[in-house]
């Protein structure tokens, strides 16, 4: 026997299917959008770290003999790591990659500055490994200059990404959470809607099954949906039909009984004579 389909539940299903991909695409932008602004402020904090540095940097020397120098205490990173999660990182060195202060193991920046950078600084941010584990790293080019001349210093800043990856997590389940509630929002709006959609149909059902064997009389349902009126009126119009159908059998069953009950009146006074 072929399963009957449901109206309500297909109506549920042409709704909230639809409904779940797009909040699951809302979720997947928003995400994103929350990370590459989270990854911005952190970006802004490796610059101003950066920025920092290069404060503490002096050039002895003239011309051709001026000399970078730094001194660099690591509490100037301190102010910046925003918790223990995350360890700070950087390396000063000369134009040519010559290192200055810093850890020596962090690669030398090797990339370029971008011909329109979103800061007023000459920045590049790019992702790296160091001591086996992801870093983000800022590289600033920074003009030095002192009393005896000027040089170009490149202060390369690096983060490890636990605290990044943390904040990531917690704008997941931020979002999830939303579009979760958001979701079932539209889904018990959407239930509400299709039981009121479909009432007309089962008070239209409930009326035909609590009718009589002969009644065949017309529906009458001037506040039932547009929808719903051509059914009506096939209906109506199959019970018309019936009606004319059931008093042609009627009047066919009498017109029947009074020709049998004639002769039958005739032959029973004759039958005591026989």
């Amino acid at each position: 026997m072929t399963r009957q389909k449901s109206l309500r539940r297909q109506l549920l299903l042409g709704i909230l299917l639809p409904t779940l991909l797009l909040v699951g695409v809302n979720t997947y932008s928003l995400y994103h959008q929350a990370l590459a602004a989270l990854n911005t402020a952190y970006d802004r904090t490796l610059l101003a770290s950066a920025k920092s540095i290069s404060e503490q940097l002096d050039v002895h020397g003239y011309d051709e003999a001026a000399e970078l120098r730094a001194t660099v205490p690591y509490s100037a990173l301190e102010a910046f790591e925003a918790d223990n999660q995350s360890r700070m990182f950087y390396r000063v060195s000369t134009l040519k990659g010559r290192l200055v202060s810093g850890f020596a193991e962090l690669p030398f920046w090797q990339g370029s500055i971008a011909q329109r950078p979103p800061y007023a600084a000459l920045v590049d941010f790019y992702n790296a490994r160091f001591r086996d584990r992801p870093v983000r790293v800022a590289a600033l080019l920074q003009p030095v200059a002192g009393p005896q001349g000027r040089t170009m210093a490149v202060i390369q800043v690096a983060e490890t990404l636990e605290l990044r990856h943390a904040a990531a997590l917690q704008i997941l389940w931020d979002t999830l959470a939303r579009q979760a509630l958001l979701l079932a929002m539209i889904a018990a709006i959407v239930v509400l809607v299709v039981q009121r959609a479909t009432l007309p149909v089962r008070r239209l059902s409930g009326e035909l099954q609590g009718r009589s064997e002969g009644d065949l009389t017309p529906i009458a349902a001037p506040t039932a949906p547009r929808e719903l009126q051509p059914l009506i009126e096939g209906t109506n119009g199959v019970m018309l039909r019936l009606s004319r159908l059931l008093a042609h059998q009627q009047r066919f069953v009498r017109d029947a009984s009074h020709q049998l009950r004639t002769p039958l009146a005739v032959l029973t006074p004759q039958v005591p004579s026989a």
